[in-house]
This record gives structure tokens, sequence and C-alpha cells, in this order.
């Protein structure tokens, strides 16, 4: 697929033509020094254990000191958007958010930053891995597959729909649900919860017939028999689940995106978000940080910088547009 380039560096001559030689200098340096990474989730969280175990990669597999980390959370990740795009003299700052700041929360008015377009004031460093999501049934609802739920779910529609876990509104997890809805042709009740735990326990418990979850939070149960791994959200396969079934046919090729990645500001040298692109690449790549990331629910990307910048466009003008066919309340 062609697809044009969203993201652009804005303000990059400007800016070194008005700070001087000093900043000049301290780009030609800035790939040796250790990064710093602001990560805009809690601290425990998948996005927390990304961005620690990229830095741990960048200390063992490019030799540079150990990048600082550090925890800016709250407003849907405004507020590390806010806190990176003021450290105008710190470039070697960068942070780490989900692919959604930048392709969900624009077109939506509750998770919008009211001053900061990220499309405009970020480039992407590097696309760390997808968070794979995953559609998973409570064993009470007696389905061992994605063709016995979906014959399940359509002959409860319009009488008792099957109940739908979801970690949240505005989340992957929600706007996959509502895409399984459309293109199946289904009818499900959709039960929003504030966190992953009490979720998988009403379906372990059969209160709900299935959640859209991830493979760490929902795995216990699975492993426990409570719970079967039904369909792969994205177009993806995950290794430790060959015979799982990704849902991208019944989406019609479409999927809710959902990935982390680490961005700089866009008035950030070329060079050095070149060459902390690679080095970032590389250290999710060796298989001892391919390994953490996979044990925990993540699958690695190995994407350049042109195929990040053209991901990231093509994913905002699909979710502007889904975005578009729903009226959802998002501070539910």
């Amino acid at each position: 697929m062609n697809r044009r380039t969203a993201l652009t560096r804005i303000g990059i001559g400007a800016g070194l033509l008005l700070t001087g030689l000093p900043s000049i200098l301290q780009a030609q340096q800035s790939s040796r020094q250790a990064p710093h990474i602001i990560v805009a989730y809690p601290a425990g969280g998948v996005a927390d254990f990304a961005a620690r175990s990229v830095a741990d990669g960048l200390h063992t597999t490019a030799g540079l000191p150990p990048p600082i980390v550090e925890n800016k959370t709250g407003a849907a990740g405004n507020i590390a958007l806010d806190y990176l795009v003021r450290q105008s003299r710190n470039i070697n700052a960068v942070a780490v958010f989900s692919n959604s700041l930048l392709t969900t929360n624009p077109f939506v008015p509750q998770l919008a930053s009211a001053t900061i377009d990220p499309l405009k004031e970020l480039v992407p460093v590097a696309a760390i891995a997808d968070m794979v999501l995953m559609l998973a049934a409570s064993s009470h609802l007696g389905v061992n597959s994605l063709d016995e739920f979906l014959k399940e779910a359509r002959s409860r529609s319009g009488s008792k729909p099957l109940r739908i876990g979801l970690a949240g509104l505005g989340t992957p997890h929600h706007l996959s649900a509502l895409l399984l809805e459309r293109e199946a042709d289904l009818d499900l009740t959709l039960v929003p919860y504030r966190g992953g735990a009490p979720m998988i326990a009403d379906a372990a418990g059969g209160h709900l017939d299935a959640v859209f979850t991830t493979i760490p939070v929902g795995g216990p149960m699975v492993q426990a028999g409570k719970m079967n791994w039904i369909a792969v959200v994205q177009d993806t396969k995950v290794p430790s689940l060959p015979s799982i079934p990704s849902l991208i046919d019944i989406f019609g090729g479409a999927t809710i995106p959902s990935w982390i990645g680490i961005f700089a500001r866009a008035d950030a040298p070329d060079d050095m978000v070149q060459e902390l692109h690679d080095a970032i690449t590389t250290a999710v790549n060796s298989p001892d940080i391919t390994e953490k990331l996979r044990d925990n629910g993540l699958e690695p990307l190995n994407l350049s910088l042109d195929e990040t910048r053209q991901l990231l466009e093509s994913e905002a003008i699909f979710m502007s547009r889904f975005l578009s066919e729903f009226k959802l309340d998002f501070s539910a």
C-alpha cells in the first residue's frame, strides 16, 4: 500500500541556527550518551516493562550508560507528552507511548491534548513491539474455536447477547470489540472494567462469556482451564500459540492497532534519531530482549523509520474514520 508520510520534522534548521555551535556539538555527542526515557504509563505495566527492557538492551548491546527511565503518568499519556515537548534543552529525552496517543487520542475530545498535536510535535524513533490482544472465552461458554464462538454469538443475537469484558473504555480492547460486532454482524453486550484482573476473574467465574485481553493477563486462567484462547486480534502469529487464528479475515483486512513505540520531539536532530533507532531496534531484536518481550505478551517489531512513519499515517487515517462511525462516551 502506498502511504504518504504523515509526520514531519519542523524547526531543525532554524533551531540549530538560533542555538549555535554548542548545540551542534551536543547533537553530535548525543548518540553516545544515555537517553532519558520518559514512560507515559505506570510502573509495572506492559509499556513500562517494554521501556525498561529496551533500556537494559541499550546498555548491554549498544554499550551506552544505563538510560534514565522516568514514569510520567496520567491524562491518557498527555502529561508525558507535555513533559517531553518542554525538554527543549535535553535532546536525549525520548518517551514511550502507545501508538494510540498519536492515532486515537487526537480524534477523541476526552483524550486529546488541549495544546499539543502529537502528530506534529513528535517523530517516531522506533517501534518496539506489538501489544498482542487476544479474544478469550470463558470455559462456561463451552466453545473451543473461533467458528464455535461466532456460531454461539449469532445464535444469541437479539435474545441473550454474549457478555464481552473490556479493560476500559476507549482502549484497543474496546475498539476491537466494536469492530468485531460490526464486521461479524453480531449483537454483543460490552462490559467495561477499570482493570484486567477483575474482568478476568468474572470471566473465569462465568459472569462474562468472553473478554478481550492480553496473554499475560489472561494466560493464567487459560492454563487453569477456566478460559480458552479463541483468536488473535491483530494480523500476527503468536509463536507460543501457533494454532490460534487471527480476526483479520473477519475484520475485512482491518484491525485495531496496538503497539508501543519510542518518540522524540519533532525538532530532534535527524542523525540522533537514526542512531538511536538503530540501537533500539538492535536491542529489541536481540535474543534476550526478544524472549523477555514475548514472555510478556509482546511481539518485537523491526521497522525502519520510514515504515514506522507510514504505519502511523495509515493508522491515523483509519482510526479517524472508524471513530467517526461510532458515538462513544469515553468519559464514563
